[in-house]
């Protein structure tokens, strides 16, 4: 195995979508959003930032894209109700898709 070169380690970070590059000030900004609905995120358990050494929390581009599909989600209206009923739809469809695939093998 041939260890790579400082240039090829940050390119790489560059490209890796789920690298934690930005700091929940940044994050936020970018998104338009506030630290604390951030926060709020990872309580409710859909993001799960990596943590600096000290502490603080670091966002992958893939964790801002899902913060972003929640806020505009948000802000369309979408309403608990429409939520939970969406849920269980594809709850549904899931269960279909699995029975369908366990049926003859093939997804």
């Amino acid at each position: 195995m041939t260890a790579q070169s400082p240039d090829d380690q940050v390119a790489s970070a560059f490209d890796d979508v789920d690298y934690p590059a930005y700091t929940m000030g940044r994050a936020a900004e970018m998104l338009g959003v506030t630290p604390e609905f951030l926060r709020s995120l990872d309580a409710a358990g859909l993001l799960t930032p990596d943590r600096s050494a000290g502490g603080h929390r670091r966002y992958s581009r893939t964790e801002l894209a899902l913060a972003a599909r929640v806020r505009e989600l948000l802000d369309s209206g979408l309403t608990v109700l429409v939520a939970a009923c969406r849920i269980v739809e594809l709850e549904r469809d899931l269960a279909t898709a699995q029975r369908s695939a366990g049926a003859d093998g093939t997804p």
